[in-house]
Order: C-alpha cells, then structure tokens, then sequence
C-alpha cells in the first residue's frame, strides 16, 4: 500500500453549516498550531509550538478568554497557569529547567502576592509580595533546616533577620542599607 500525503498551508475542519470548529496550520512565524473552535467562532483551544521549539496549550472559556495554559519551554522549564472569569492569572504553577518547583498566587490585578518555592536541596522558601510585585518577606528553612525569617526593603535587600542558629539559639538582627549589621540580639 502506497502512503499518501497532503500538503498545505493549512487545514480547516467546518461543520454542517460551514463553520471552521478546528484549524490547523502555521502562524506568521511558520510555527504549528492546532485550534478549535465553539459554534461562534471564538478559539476555546490551541496547542502550538513556537519559533524556539517551546510547547503551550491555551484553554479559553465562552467569552474567548484564556482561562488555563499550560506550557513546555525549549529551557526545559514547564508551567500551568490558571486565570479568572477576566483573564486575569490568579495562580501559576512551575518548574524551573533544573527542576526546582514554584507555586504563586496572584492578585485580582495580576500582581504577584506570595511565590512558595522548594529548592533543589529541599529548603522551601514563601515569599510575601507588597502592591507593586516587590518580595518584602522570605520564611524559609536553610539547608541544615534551621527556620529564618527574612524582610526585606523596596530595593530588595535584607534588612532584618530572625531565625535559629546552629546552636538552636535565636537570633534577631538589622541590618543597615549596605548590608552591615547595626544591631544583633543576642550580641556578638
């Protein structure tokens, strides 16, 4: 049996009163996808592979809003990201190319609010974001488990710190805006 091929530009699946429901094809950049469509038109699905051979699946609800993707990028790195009612992100789900997993909650705005992230040696790390996306609080657990609370300014440096030693004693410290110790409880 011989095999067959067609060869396109691109294929349109329509049902009984001519309307497009699938199309396949290349996008300006002569990247594939694969989308389908609801009886209005409106793409509620599509899968597609960019210039860069990164892999994503966008799933749009009845108004034609992405309200999930999931994606695949050529760094190795994966997401799933799920929006609300507007379109907006509200919670993203990932792993890094080295395999590092990362969970956040964003604001209704799409701000991110809180990023939980476990390390590749296993210390978990929640950061705590003020209304213009910047971490102002780390709670984490070093390497040796130890736990440490870390705030930080609006340039992103630690300037206060309390935690447990290797001892098992607590420890409080401010620092100043180069990093330096100005006060430390208990004193060194």
């Amino acid at each position: 049996m011989k095999k067959r091929v067609v060869q396109a530009g691109g294929l349109e699946v329509v049902d009984d009163e001519g309307r497009v429901r699938a199309r396949i094809g290349l996008g300006s950049d002569d990247a594939p996808f694969l989308s389908f469509h609801d009886p209005d038109g409106r793409v509620r699905a599509r899968f597609g592979l960019s210039s860069d051979g990164s892999a994503g699946l966008a799933i749009g609800d009845e108004e034609g809003k992405v309200r999930a993707t999931l994606g695949l990028a050529s760094d190795g790195s994966a997401s799933l990201a799920l929006g609300d009612k507007r379109g907006k992100i509200r919670a993203k789900f990932g792993l890094a190319a080295e395999g590092a997993p990362t969970f956040g909650l964003m604001h209704k705005d799409g701000e991110v609010k809180m990023v939980y992230t476990l390390a590749q040696q296993g210390s978990p790390t929640v950061g705590l974001s003020d209304e213009d996306g910047k971490v102002r609080a780390r709670l984490g657990l070093a390497a040796d488990g130890a736990p440490v609370i870390r705030m930080l300014d609006t340039e992103g440096e630690v300037r206060a710190l309390i935690g447990i030693t290797d001892d098992g004693s607590a420890v409080l410290k401010f620092l100043d805006e180069h990093g330096k110790p100005a006060w430390t409880a208990p004193e060194d």
